[in-house]
């Protein structure tokens, strides 16, 4: 049975307090080291890499999903739902961990392979675009081929994470996050210093993560596991056959992945091909501090997505609510705090420390807050849907993604509303259908109200509330 204590959310909060920091410490440092060309490129750098998970095509969360599932006492794998037979004295199927550890390698090989040809062939075409064939920022086609290079190694060892995150080892996952990115502060700030610009960024984003995965592969390949997984001879066929399985709601959950990726990234593309170099920055720095945002706010839910599975491996409906409510409702605090901290004070701390970027109007950037409010919300329920190995919401992802990537064409293309018609061709598309639908299945499958459902997760932040002071 997978067990989250005190300990793995204090460490996950400790970590992603980090990890954050780690990007607001280099923040102003960028902002006002980097040239304005070279700030939109690292926005436009970022967004190439969160395609990343398209090519992953929804593996990633069903592999750590499954594993979840066998250390919660599963014994079989099924391509829907989840074996109901399993019982708390039942012992873990190491055969069954051992070949997922296989299938894990099988797959990220290929993963990593085929994302670093496409980054250096269309991706490089992308670039040559936006950069006025290499021109407007210097050195820019090797800065770009070490990108594609440190992103291809990140896809390949991104298994690690995923077999520690679904046997419950948060904590082992956070201090390595922990490690690698005081390493990224300290070499950021180094290599900036030496004047290496935004070679030097991407330097210290190609280094950082192989901390991250050797101090992973030392939690994860102990004596004892290596012990408990090698006696076990896997064969090709076990490992198709295990991959087949997977594969069956990981391709539905890719599709979604890819309506997820059109929602909130394609703009940034657009944008890179029709806004200015100073549109673009102020629109990826209001993404990126709003993702830190709701990152921050998303900690406490993403801690316990592994007990989630668990609970619905062992039919506990109560407890499965109990935690669900009582984690949105810190998503909820959390995320209201921070929008605000964005709202009134971001431009003047901008100011402050003379950025070469700023964020849009306040207008512009409360409309995009709450926009992102409402995603994060029904992603957050879509996860408690699938983490019963169902997922009915491909079709919409899709049909949404598409409408936002037309609706953002148009708006650049043939209106001068500029960030503007970005958020809020976003917004339009979600509040039809996905802000408010999925929400309403947890709710309808619990027999709940949103009333009760939030009375519960205060009743359950109080109660803990309680027990700590």
């Amino acid at each position: 049975m997978i067990k989250i204590s005190k300990t793995d959310v204090l460490w996950n909060y400790i970590a992603q307090f980090f990890s954050l920091v780690s990007g607001l410490i280099t923040l102003p440092l960028i902002l006002k080291m980097l040239t304005v060309e070279e700030i939109a490129l690292n926005y436009i750098f970022l967004t190439v890499s969160s395609l990343t998970i398209l090519f992953d095509f929804g593996f990633s969360p069903q592999f750590s999903r499954n594993v979840s599932y066998v250390y919660g006492g599963a014994q079989t794998l099924k391509k829907e739902g989840i074996e109901d037979d399993s019982s708390e004295d039942v012992g873990i199927n190491y055969r069954l961990i051992a070949t997922l550890v296989k299938v894990g390698q099988f797959v990220y090989l290929r993963l990593a392979l085929l994302v670093l040809l496409v980054m250096l062939t269309i991706g490089s075409l992308y670039i040559y675009k936006v950069t006025d064939g290499f021109d407007s920022v210097a050195h820019s086609l090797p800065i770009w081929i070490l990108f594609s290079v440190s992103t291809a190694f990140t896809v390949y060892y991104e298994y690690y994470n995923f077999l520690l995150t679904g046997k419950g080892a948060i904590k082992e996952t956070k201090i390595a996050l922990l490690v690698s990115r005081v390493v990224y502060i300290a070499l950021t700030f180094l290599f900036l210093y030496l004047g290496w610009g935004l070679l030097g960024v991407v330097l210290a984003n190609f280094i950082a993560p192989f901390v991250n995965r050797f101090i992973s592969y030392k939690f994860l390949f102990t004596r004892e596991f290596k012990a408990q997984i090698e006696i076990f001879q896997i064969s090709k066929e076990e490992i198709h056959q295990t991959f087949r399985i997977i594969w069956h709601n990981a391709q539905k959950l890719g599709l979604v992945f890819v309506g997820g990726f059109i929602i909130t990234k394609v703009s940034m593309f657009l944008a890179g091909l029709y806004l200015s170099n100073v549109e673009i920055a102020s629109y990826g720095l209001m993404m990126q501090l709003v993702n830190i945002v709701s990152a921050v706010a998303s900690t406490f839910f993403v801690t316990f997505q592994p007990k989630f599975a668990t609970l619905r491996v062992e039919g506990d409906q109560q407890g499965f609510v109990r935690l669900f409510s009582f984690s949105m409702t810190v998503f909820y605090i959390l995320f209201a705090v921070g929008g605000c901290g964005l709202l009134f004070f971001a431009n003047t701390v901008l100011g402050y420390i003379q950025s070469n970027a700023l964020l849009p109007n306040n207008s512009i950037l409360c409309l995009y807050i709450m926009i992102m409010f409402l995603e994060n919300n029904h992603s957050h329920f879509a996860t408690a849907i699938v983490s019963k190995n169902s997922i009915p919401f491909v079709k919409p992802a899709l049909i949404s993604g598409i409408s936002i990537a037309v609706g953002s064409f148009i708006v650049l293309k043939y209106t001068s509303w500029g960030i503007l018609g970005l958020v809020l061709v976003q917004g339009f598309c979600q509040v039809a259908y996905n802000n408010w639908k999925w929400p309403l299945v947890i709710l309808k499958e619990f027999k709940l109200t949103i009333f009760q459902f939030v009375y519960i997760g205060i009743q359950e932040t109080y109660y803990k509330l309680k027990t700590i002071f």
